[in-house]
Formats: C-alpha cells, sequence, structure tokens
C-alpha cells in the first residue's frame, strides 16, 4: 500500500514537473530567453501572512491568493528587472496538481488507447491553460496576466506586427476574457471527464 502511495506520489510530481517544464519552454522560447530565477513569494511571506491571519483572516485571504505559491522567470543581470514571468498562485498551483494527479492516476489505465490518451492530454493542456498567468516585460508594466491577454499585449506593442490591428482587438475581447478563461477551462474539464469515465462505461 505504501509503496502503491510512493508511486503514485512520484508519477505525480513527475507529470507536474513535466507540465511546468512544457510552459516555461513554450514563454522562453516565444521571449527568446531561458529562465534564470526560481523563486517563492508564499513561502517568503509566510510569517506575515500568518500574523495577519490570526488577527483577521478576511483581509488576509486575498492576500494569500495573491501571492504566487513559486514563480519562475528571467530577470535582466544588468537590473534584476524581470523580462518575463509564470506565477503560479494558489489557485493555478492546485489546478496544476490536481491535472497531474489524475494524469498519472490516469495514464496505466490509458495505455495503448490512443483517444484516451489525446483527450486526457487535450484536456490537460486546455485546463492548464485556462489557468496560466504571466508577465512580460516588453508589452505591460503592470502585474501578470492571463496567458491569452499577455499574448495578445505582446503582439500590440510588437512593432513589426502590421498584419492586424491588435489594439483594436483587444479593446473589443477586453469585456470576455474572463468568459473565454472559463470556457477553455470548461471545455478541458469536460475533455478529462471523457478521458477518464468513458473507457469504464465501455467495459
Amino acid at each position: 500500500m505504501r509503496s502503491e502511495f510512493a508511486c503514485q506520489a512520484a508519477r505525480t510530481l513527475a507529470v507536474f514537473a513535466g507540465l511546468v517544464a512544457v510552459e516555461v519552454v513554450l514563454v522562453a522560447a516565444a521571449v527568446g530567453c531561458g529562465p534564470n530565477a526560481v523563486t517563492a513569494p508564499l513561502v517568503d511571506q509566510f510569517a506575515l501572512l500568518t500574523t495577519l491571519w490570526g488577527s483577521n483572516p478576511a483581509a488576509a485571504l486575498p492576500l494569500v491568493m495573491q501571492q504566487p505559491v513559486f514563480l519562475i522567470a528571467h530577470n535582466d543581470p544588468a537590473g534584476s528587472v524581470p523580462t518575463w514571468g509564470l506565477h503560479y498562485f494558489p489557485f493555478s498551483f492546485l489546478v496544476h496538481l490536481a491535472i497531474a494527479m489524475l494524469v498519472a492516476w490516469h495514464w496505466r489505465r490509458s495505455a495503448g488507447r490512443r483517444r484516451q490518451l489525446g483527450l486526457l492530454a487535450a484536456g490537460s493542456a486546455a485546463l492548464a491553460f485556462a489557468v496560466t498567468y504571466t508577465r512580460l516585460a516588453s508589452c505591460c508594466t503592470g502585474g501578470p496576466g492571463w496567458a491569452l491577454e499577455t499574448w495578445l499585449l505582446a503582439l500590440a506593442f510588437d512593432p513589426t506586427s502590421t498584419l492586424l490591428d491588435w489594439s483594436a482587438i483587444i479593446l473589443r475581447l477586453g469585456a470576455y476574457y474572463s468568459y473565454l478563461q472559463f470556457a477553455i477551462g470548461l471545455a478541458g474539464i469536460a475533455l478529462l471527464i471523457g478521458a477518464t469515465w468513458r473507457p469504464e462505461q465501455g467495459r
């Protein structure tokens, strides 16, 4: 029992690390520079947040949710200014961990079933994308935003991008980001449910 639990935990950690690695590689490839800094802001602020939680949990909770569990970034060596960063907030971290647990548990059961593996991969990618937050210094000076929003901002601030008026597109889509994010997340969940339960129904 313990050995099975240990194997499951090891598989979960491996899938989680692989999922994060894929996201880091995609961002690094898009920006053109790899990561050189990994920090844990939530751990760094843990003592302060614990004190605040003891006195006012209602005020502490929003602060906890706004602190990344860990942050992977590329900092400019000259001024330690983040060129880009992937922010794994508590909710995003938990969703990535849940995806890793589901994939690790379902991987053997789907072995040899391409359809289920395809649904598993597509669902994991969609759900992970829906909760991924990035920051690019080249397109905005504010905090991190949803990956799609940040990508569109990068296109709008790119002087070589002349085929489309990305600024106008962003203005039109601005009110719908949360709906798009929610829809993509639901689509990912639906695909994961299909990958998980359909084999059982076919027995």
